[in-house]
């Protein structure tokens, strides 16, 4: 969330967390693919928790985010969502 509404913060440092993250549960989703169902309804339960994040961290109103999670799971694994992975860091 943070790097989609708060762009003037992002960092090379966010950017290569994030590509981190899309590849470490690519690959335990390889190696369980059983596992794709419950990280779906994981990323619905976690978006509140979310917003609550990116509330203290970013100091902006609620009401800049929405009230529920607006992405498919294979949209935001997808290495070109919000922030092209596939690509170097252009700060």
């Amino acid at each position: 969330m943070k790097w989609e509404y708060q762009p003037e913060q992002r960092s090379r440092s966010c950017f290569l967390t994030i590509r981190e993250q899309r590849r470490a549960i690519h690959r335990h989703l390889r190696q369980n693919p059983c596992l794709k169902s419950p990280i779906e309804a994981a990323l619905l339960n976690g978006f509140e928790a979310g917003v609550d994040l990116a509330l203290r961290e970013t100091n902006l109103p609620l009401r800049t985010f929405p009230e529920r999670c607006l992405y498919l799971f294979d949209d935001v694994m997808a290495e070109n969502f919000l922030c092209d992975t596939r690509q170097d860091w252009e700060g």
